[in-house]
């Protein structure tokens, strides 16, 4: 089933060779180990994301240099991109997020890696199945990522895929992969549990002190192994029958974005959309009391959450604000609604949570 697995998901990326990981941080950490680029070198990520990626290269033995994101989008922001990669010739790669299914601009991405010979990750852990009109997401990079964990679109939990046209490099990621720990249950939940702890403390602290969000370091230390490990193949019957499924459940989750957008256009400012045939992981809206409304909307037992903080202010002590302009402008202002596993009672109560809270 590994192969049936491997050309099921190559089938929404175009790529030659693909091979099924752990998770979608373990596929970008394999990747970026074999991939030639010298240690220490730097490598540019958004700095709006989920901060996995960014764990995935330090265990890799690089350094995360963030540059800003799109007010419209969320995405990186090409000008920010390239205002690094011509002031700094020690950057060697390029890890472009599509942020919650909405696709980058990865098109010009890939054109700036070309030009400045940086390896290209295209980090689709949130963006399974989409397109952009110049080709599917996932066909880009030098390398693509899937993830099948928690909160995506294909969502088991577990599994993830590195793909590439590269022959030789897909060997050295098989040989890579084969260095890991092999997926153990008890571990990780054991783990987990001490994360999902720790997250919260430093997140709740960092609200009040900004300074301390560094604190966020700690995963690093005491986490490669929830992060990084073997693919368990009892999900494979898991991924492929979402996989079978997703043309159907892809309706439903556009026709929940539609509703809220009818519902919403006029109380608050939704993202832009390179193509609104994409399916989308969650729909985020920038709002000024998101926090207020995200707590609103849990007290109604509905899953909701302002995800994601800045990551400069996760991963280094000094930098300059001015930098990162968009990402202050919208820090703690993106509200998450669900609309995967979520009923019609629970999306209409949400909307009238945002509307008599928002206008």
């Amino acid at each position: 089933m590994y192969k049936q697995l491997n050309k099921a998901v190559q089938k929404y990326s175009n790529k030659k060779y693909s091979f099924i990981t752990g998770n979608g941080t373990s596929a970008i950490y394999i990747a970026l180990k074999s991939c030639g680029i010298e240690k220490g070198s730097k490598i540019l990520v958004p700095n709006i994301s989920c901060p996995d990626p960014v764990y995935s290269l330090i265990w890799a033995g690089y350094e995360p240099i963030f540059v800003d994101v799109n007010i419209e989008d969320y995405n990186v922001n090409v000008d920010s991109l390239e205002f690094e990669l011509k002031k700094d010739k020690d950057i060697k790669a390029i890890i472009a997020i599509h942020l919650f299914g909405n696709s980058c601009d990865i098109v010009s991405i890939s054109k700036l890696a070309r030009k400045y010979n940086c390896f290209l990750v295209e980090d689709c852990a949130q963006s399974f199945g989409n397109e952009i009109n110049e080709g599917k997401l996932g066909s880009f990079g030098d390398v693509s990522i899937f993830s099948f964990g928690n909160g995506k679109i294909i969502e088991v939990g577990h599994g993830g895929s590195v793909q590439t046209n590269d022959q030789t490099l897909m060997n050295k990621i098989i040989e890579e992969y084969n260095n890991l720990s092999i997926y153990n249950y008890n571990r990780i939940e054991n783990l987990g549990k001490k994360h999902r702890i720790l997250y919260y403390k430093i997140y709740n602290v960092g609200i009040k002190y900004p300074i301390l969000n560094i604190l966020n370091l700690l995963y690093i230390y005491f986490f490669r192994n929830y992060y990084l490990y073997k693919f368990d193949e009892s999900y494979l019957a898991k991924i492929m029958s979402e996989i079978d499924n997703f043309e159907i459940n892809k309706i439903k989750r556009i026709e929940i974005v539609d509703k809220y957008i009818v519902s919403l256009n006029k109380s608050i400012n939704l993202p832009s959309f390179n193509n609104k045939e994409n399916i989308l992981t969650r729909l985020t809206v920038y709002i000024n009391n998101a926090e207020f409304i995200s707590k609103q909307i849990r007290d109604n037992n509905i899953s909701s959450n302002t995800m994601y903080p800045m990551l400069v202010d996760r991963f280094k002590i000094f930098f300059l604000k001015k930098k990162f302009k968009n990402s202050y402008k919208i820090k703690g202002k993106l509200l998450n609604l669900w609309i995967n596993k979520i009923n019609a009672k629970s999306v209409d109560k949400t909307i009238i949570i945002i509307k008599e809270n928002n206008e």
